[in-house]
């Protein structure tokens, strides 16, 4: 074999070589960015999740205050009108936003047992409960309102 041959062989098994390096560095390079873009969007997902957690929590208080505002107004207030209370209203917003609220299934929510209790009063026909239950659960959402709004600066 000629010097010249051993050369060209040389070359050709160079080139090769690094044909197969740079093919290999291309393919390390294109999985690395995925798993870049793929950690991204997860990112993406887990904030718009975040997001969207604040935001229906902050609804569900906001709507909370709503109902217990007009429990308020038909059950203490001297122009209310005990008759119309909207307890029905209110026990299904609650039933629908018990996560939202408590971030876990409550165990003695004072939302929860001013809406539960008021109903079962008024279903019997007996008298409102005492205004300090509503007060409870006026102060709790308060509360919840405050935190979301804690959050919301953090």
């Amino acid at each position: 074999m000629s010097d010249e041959s051993i050369i060209a062989l040389v070359a050709v098994l160079m080139s090769g070589v690094l044909g197969v390096a740079s093919l290999a560095f291309s393919f390390w390079n294109s999985s690395s960015e995925r798993r870049q873009r793929l950690n991204e969007r997860k990112e993406d997902h887990r904030e718009w999740y975040r997001r969207t957690l604040f935001e229906k929590r902050l609804e569900a208080t906001q709507e909370g205050i709503r109902h217990l505002s007009k429990l308020w107004y038909a059950m203490y207030h001297p122009y209310g009108e005990r008759r119309k209370t909207p307890i029905g209203e209110a026990v299904e917003w609650y039933e629908r936003n018990i996560l939202y609220l408590h971030d876990e299934m409550p165990d003695k929510s004072p939302v929860g047992r001013f809406l539960y209790g008021t109903g079962w009063l008024l279903m019997d026909g007996d008298e409102v409960p005492d205004e300090a239950r509503w007060i409870e659960a006026n102060d709790y959402l308060k509360r919840k309102a405050n935190e979301l709004l804690e959050e919301l600066k953090a």
